[in-house]
């Protein structure tokens, strides 16, 4: 073999080499961020926020009462077996014979089963109470979770503010420092003030600090989405969102709105859930001023003997059995039922009462969450070509300038002028939709209105 194909032959294993280099150290920082869309950051946030695990715990618990209650309904065995030594005997005289009273040992074994045949609705009312409980813990589950994809997708929108910011300021550094340099030229060639040098030294110095402070609080906005979604702060994570401007929603019917609201909110239904708990609590306390009613039956064996060991023989054991039935009349409980049942009416009177102002606020929330949304797709409209303008006029003062036609504070200006425009641009982007997510929990809608996570800055054509 030739020394061309050897070397041919070595070029071909250290290309492959870095191939594979290269691959893997693609995979270790794939490994290393966590790209996040705001569908899996919410789905992230359900399985992790605290919040909603608690929430979740919570409607496992309701579910347990209830399974408690069916069974208060159901018949119940017991069963129980008992030993005796008796070491001390009564004994008496009889015929000049010593007589023991009873047997050394006693074993006893019975089964018991009770049927509740007439409870006085205790069993159905605490049935009906932990039905109700398990749907309004449902609804409260639903709210949180509600509550939170809303503020996971709001915290998106603020994590991308605060990068679109960050990077507004950076390209601001960086058009600061090229006028510095500038300035410089013109000013070693006399056709620049030494006042215009340091006023160009002092826009570098006030737009790096300007960065750093953005950069801080991209820092702040990156660490409250983590916390939300149960990422840890060391975690890096990737984002692929953008600002959303649409909704299935009909923002131009308000009346259609509360109506929507007033059937999808989480509280109404609670409320209403718990208004018939209450209810199935108030027949629970009617029901301690009532008779009671229980099948028994009950099976058993016993032995009593001296010698323990005869127990092993069948003969030795006695058994009996009865069935019958147990009535019991409450006479006097020092009226404990009646305030019981006067207690739960003005607890169901106090929920009817926040069941009619939640649906005034619910309103009041629908109405404000419109009128924000309009607002923000105002303030968005007057936006909208602001930065083209802006950089339209920085490109003239920059022109004129170097033309010396101009003057450096124009420039100045006008560079402040396209980083307020950039600036208040991306607010009133996030601000939109942020007033779309409002509007959405407003109704009761929020994560069910399958956005996605491609959205574009198209306008709005919507009222």
């Amino acid at each position: 073999m030739g020394s061309g194909s050897l070397g041919s032959e070595l070029i071909m294993r250290m290309m492959l080499a870095m191939a594979l280099l290269l691959v893997w150290g693609s995979f270790s920082l794939a490994q290393e961020h966590l790209h996040l869309t705001t569908t899996t950051a919410i789905e992230r946030a359900m399985a992790h926020n605290e919040s909603v695990l608690i929430a979740g715990s919570q409607r496992r618990g309701a579910r347990h009462r209830l399974r408690e209650a069916r069974a208060d309904g159901l018949p119940s065995l017991d069963a129980n077996f008992n030993y005796t030594r008796n070491w001390l005997l009564p004994t008496f005289i009889f015929a000049d014979q010593i007589v023991k009273i009873g047997s050394d040992n006693n074993l006893t074994g019975a089964l018991t089963l009770r049927q509740p045949l007439y409870t006085g609705g205790r069993v159905r009312g605490g049935l009906r109470r932990a039905r109700h409980e398990a749907a309004s813990s449902k609804q409260g589950q639903r709210l949180i979770q509600q509550q939170i994809a809303a503020q996971v997708e709001v915290a998106i929108y603020d994590h991308l503010l605060a990068a679109e910011i960050l990077e507004v300021n950076r390209i601001a550094l960086a058009r600061a420092r090229s006028n510095l340099q500038q300035v410089s030229a013109l000013h070693r060639v006399g056709q620049a003030s030494e006042f215009d040098l340091t006023r160009a030294r002092v826009q570098v110095s006030t737009a790096g600090a300007d960065s750093g402070a953005r950069a801080s609080q991209f820092e702040v906005a990156e660490m409250a989405l983590k916390d939300l979604i149960g990422v840890s702060l060391g975690q890096q994570i990737v984002l692929d969102a953008q600002f959303r401007q649409r909704t299935s929603l009909p923002t131009h019917d308000l009346q259609g709105l509360i109506e929507t609201a007033q059937k999808r909110r989480p509280e109404l239904r609670q409320w209403r859930e718990l208004i018939n708990a209450q209810r199935g609590a108030m027949s629970v306390a009617q029901a301690g001023g009532r008779p009671n009613l229980d099948l028994v039956a009950n099976g058993q064996m016993q032995f009593q003997d001296d010698a323990i060991a005869d127990a092993t023989d069948s003969d030795q054991w006695r058994r009996s059995w009865f069935t019958g039935v147990v009535l019991s009349i409450p006479l006097f409980d020092g009226r404990r039922a009646h305030a019981q049942t006067a207690q739960t009416k003005q607890q169901i009177r106090q929920l009817k009462l926040e069941q009619v102002r939640t649906v005034r606020t619910i309103e009041r929330q629908v109405r404000q969450a419109l009128l924000d949304l309009r607002e923000a797709r105002g303030r968005l409209r007057a936006r909208q070509g602001s930065v083209g303008q802006a950089q339209k006029g920085l490109q003239d003062a920059e022109t004129r300038y170097r033309t010396g036609s101009g003057r450096q504070l124009e420039v100045l200006d006008a560079q402040l002028t396209l980083v307020e425009a950039e600036t208040e641009s991306a607010r009133a982007y996030r601000d939109q939709a942020a007033a779309l997510v409002g509007l959405e929990l407003a109704v009761g809608t929020v994560a069910e209105q399958g956005n996605g996570d491609s959205r574009s800055r198209s306008a709005d054509t919507e009222p």
